[in-house]
């Protein structure tokens, strides 16, 4: 197992959009394309084999840690787009938390309060922006490399209290749980239909399974 962490920015679901990726249900995320122009880039990713996603949630509760992954393993596939398309699997029996349930990062919007994350705020000092959540989003959104040995083992450590103190409700039972908000839920198997789907989809395009890849060349 790798100790390189990475964050992942989750935009905002809008209402004529949910938004299906992550697959929490199949441990996958990539393969709609989610990312594909920077931290899953196919040509620049910089994930490999045995890493780790630390995913992050914005919403009217403020930042919040969803979930850091078992490791994940990587799968290039050749279709789908002119220039393929990085998929990231796991382990999808660590489900993530609940958006309302989700540790927060700096309990916003209290100001001057960091939470469980105070190696993270630090780190986020002198970007400027006018919120401490804005600061991250500017920090990270696009980022593609690893986080500092020291904010990773924050977030590792945080995150793993959270699980060790947390109850079963406070966790996922269905998709929409993890966004928050969403209009529109959708049924576990309209979920597993859709993950399926797009498989198929990148499959076909690329005539060829895809493949596993051991680190970014």
């Amino acid at each position: 197992m790798s100790d390189r962490l990475f964050i992942v920015m989750l935009r905002r679901p809008r209402k004529d959009d949910p938004r299906t990726d992550p697959f929490w249900e199949f441990g996958s995320f990539g393969c709609t394309g989610c990312h594909g122009k920077n931290l899953l880039h196919p040509k620049n990713c910089q994930i490999r084999n045995g890493d780790r996603l630390a995913f992050v949630q914005g919403g009217q509760l403020g930042a919040r840690l969803l979930l850091v992954t078992p490791p994940v393993e990587r799968f290039d596939h050749a279709g789908g787009t002119p220039k393929g398309r990085v998929e990231l699997r796991w382990d999808s029996g660590q489900k993530p938390f609940r958006y309302d349930f989700a540790p927060s990062l700096f309990e916003s919007p209290a100001p001057g309060r960091v939470g469980l994350f105070p190696l993270l705020a630090s780190s986020l000092a002198h970007t400027n922006r006018s919120t401490i959540d804005a600061k991250l989003a500017s920090r990270f959104r696009a980022r593609t490399s690893p986080l500092e040995p020291e904010l990773a083992r924050e977030l590792e450590s945080a995150f793993t209290a959270a699980v060790k103190g947390a109850k079963k409700s406070d966790f996922i039972a269905r998709y929409e749980e993890a966004l928050p908000w969403c209009d529109c839920p959708s049924s576990a198997s309209e979920r597993r239909r859709d993950y399926m789907q797009r498989l198929r989809e990148l499959k076909n395009a690329a005539g060829i399974a895809p493949r596993k890849k051991e680190c970014c060349k």
